[in-house]
């Protein structure tokens, strides 16, 4: 029988069209369209289902007054490594120097980005980064020193990751607490006012701007002080959690086995199992409740009236506390309007780690918590009624043994969210053993609702099925890195009177792009994409 060829693609027409292409390149993308939310997805102006993949961009150090050593070759980069967004971290030291005074000369360099990101066609979520609170405290960074009230408290270090000065210094806590209560700064305003008016300050400026999909208004909001409440409800927890497990025998082994770094392997072993898992992540509920109830959504509700006087299109990216990185349920609520109408422009988009983060064993998470951490996000998202987007994930820092955890959760990822950003852009990350991780197969836009997605690295086979809406006068689109197939993929799709092409971009040799027409009437549309040989 011969075979059909409404559907199979010229190899070398596509050659001479993209040869054709690269005579003209002009590196100009089609800028970002306005997002929108309908209930769990994020749309474009044609209503299509669209996808956020990209990665977190940003520089730490004050002393580099937090401009990032990205050009715009570094933006044009993650486009044709098949991605559409970034998670631009701006951070408030360098936003409002002063009370009230905001630095143009930052302002500027934050335009410049968002310019760039603009032109390589990628979406930017703007992020108002911290770390340990502020620029003041060793190691911190994101709020400004007049805004730091740590009341002379001391700073107190332990262990090897950074994030544990969270747990263990008074400064920190008393920073945080003092932030919390809105305490009034120098010039007599509280510091948490001053906060939603630089976010005010910010959303202004790109109030008329699509680019700038949305809003993340704090990074991994912490709680203060009342991490000790947690700390304790987890310590009278110990024998339940540990119950059964195997241990070192006797008091004076198990204190030897501290010593163990980062982790005492039984510990590990231990936490392995999703029961004991979640005992500690139950032990750690009520504290969460608290701090996010009480706490988080008052300053997120005056952050959100700050916005929404300036504008009202940007998405507001939801983040709960830190602690629900791991997997503890968030508390936090959808924002209202001072008519109690819920804000239709909302995202729920935490963090997902695992506890190895940050340390050398970050290249062996467990399977079982990474399914509790992901599991827990998406029932959340589910109670929230919002899309679901991973802020930060990863954090490999270019360690040689992270591609099968990078696998790993990609794997889970692409089953639950609407989109997630790596963490971070950091240099030569092209050469990172994860990298096939992220320069892979992606559904962009879709003219309809997603199924479900799967990508194979070994096999090189990407597969997406979504069920096609005929309203949409728009065609679905994915991206087909040249990293993952150095020549245009093998493309099968059902029903096969569905048509599609392949497509490269003038300024773009490096991916091609599969265009599926949506049919005049619904349908069910199965898409596989095959790696082409070496």
């Amino acid at each position: 029988m011969q075979a059909k060829k409404a559907n199979r693609f010229s190899y070398s027409g596509f050659l001479m069209a993209l040869a054709l292409l690269c005579v003209c390149a002009a590196k100009v993308y089609a800028a970002p369209s306005r997002l929108s939310v309908c209930r769990d997805v994020i749309l474009d102006e044609q209503g299509r289902q669209v996808f956020l993949w990209g990665v977190n961009v940003g520089e730490k150090s004050s002393a580099r007054r937090h401009e990032s050593r990205h050009e715009p070759e570094d933006f044009h980069n993650l486009r044709r490594w098949g991605m559409n967004a970034v998670r631009l971290l701006v951070f408030w030291s360098a936003i409002e120097p002063a009370p009230g005074q905001y630095d143009a000369a930052y302002l500027q360099s934050v335009d410049k980005r968002i310019d760039w990101a603009r032109e390589a066609g990628l979406y930017v979520v703007l992020d108002m980064h911290q770390d340990l609170w502020s620029e003041a405290i060793p190691g911190g960074n994101g709020a400004p020193a007049w805004a730091t009230l740590d009341d002379g408290l001391p700073h107190r270090v332990a262990g090897g990751a950074w994030s544990t000065a969270y747990f263990t210094s008074p400064r920190i806590h008393r920073a945080f607490d003092n932030f919390w209560a809105n305490t009034p700064g120098p010039d007599g305003v509280g510091i948490q006012e001053r906060f939603a008016l630089a976010w005010q300050h910010l959303a202004a400026r790109y109030a008329d701007d699509p680019t700038v999909a949305g809003f993340d208004f704090m990074n991994e909001p912490f709680p203060g002080s009342t991490i000790h409440d947690g700390a304790l409800e987890v310590w009278r927890a110990i024998p339940d959690i540990f119950r059964g497990a195997s241990m070192p025998n006797g008091f004076g082994a198990l204190l030897a086995s501290l010593e163990e770094k980062p982790f005492p392997s039984w510990l590990l072993n231990a936490l392995d199992k999703p029961f004991r898992h979640r005992r500690v992540l139950k032990a750690l509920e009520p504290m969460m409740r608290a701090f996010e109830r009480d706490k988080l959504m008052p300053m997120y509700r005056r952050t959100h009236q700050a916005i929404r006087e300036v504008n009202n299109t940007g998405i507001i990216f939801l983040e709960p506390s830190v602690i629900a990185n791991i997997g503890t349920p968030t508390s936090i609520e959808p924002l209202t309007d001072a008519q109690d109408m819920r804000d239709p422009l909302q995202a729920y988009m935490p963090h997902a780690y695992d506890i190895v983060v940050d340390t050398p064993l970050s290249h062996e998470p467990s399977r079982n918590r990474l399914d509790v951490i992901f599991s827990q996000k998406q029932q959340d998202a589910r109670r929230l009624g919002m899309p679901l987007l991973i802020g930060e994930w990863g954090a490999f820092y270019g360690n040689k043994k992270t591609r099968d955890a990078a696998r790993m959760k990609t794997a889970i990822i692409e089953t639950l969210a609407t989109g997630a950003f790596y963490w971070d852009y950091h240099r030569d990350i092209a050469d990172a053993v994860y990298f096939e991780s992220l320069a892979r197969p992606q559904p962009l836009a879709l003219a309809g609702r997603l199924e479900r997605q799967s990508f194979d690295p070994d096999s090189g086979v990407f597969t997406c099925v979504w069920t096609v809406n005929p309203s949409i006068d728009a065609d679905s689109v994915f991206a087909a890195p040249r990293f993952w197939s150095m020549t245009p993929p093998e493309v099968r799709i059902s029903p096969d009177t569905v048509a599609f092409r392949i497509e490269s971009r003038r300024n773009d040799t490096e991916t091609v792009y599969v265009i599926v027409t949506t049919p005049d009437e619904a349908a069910r549309i199965t898409l596989a994409m095959t790696r082409s040989a070496p």
